[in-house]
């Protein structure tokens, strides 16, 4: 139950930097140059945040089948 929250959590955190991200390009115009830059530094950080996540992700699932498959192990050999 906690990890769903921690997903909706991380969610709306990243729903909230779209949204503020598209917010401060229209109320604060910058050069194209500038605006194009800082895209990509909007981008890296994203892509890089959801690298994370996905890893979190990955090892959260990997414990849960080694878990899984020792208890099942166990089961199997008290039967």
């Amino acid at each position: 139950m906690g990890s769903n929250s921690t997903k909706q959590l991380t969610g709306l955190f990243l729903t909230g930097a779209a949204v503020g991200a598209a917010l401060a390009l229209l109320y604060a115009p910058k050069s194209g140059v500038q605006t194009r830059k800082d895209i990509r530094k909007f981008s890296k950080r994203t892509l890089d945040n959801g690298r994370e996540q996905m890893m979190e992700v990955f090892d959260n699932v990997k414990d849960y089948v080694e878990d899984s498959k020792s208890r099942l192990q166990k089961i199997i050999k008290s039967a």
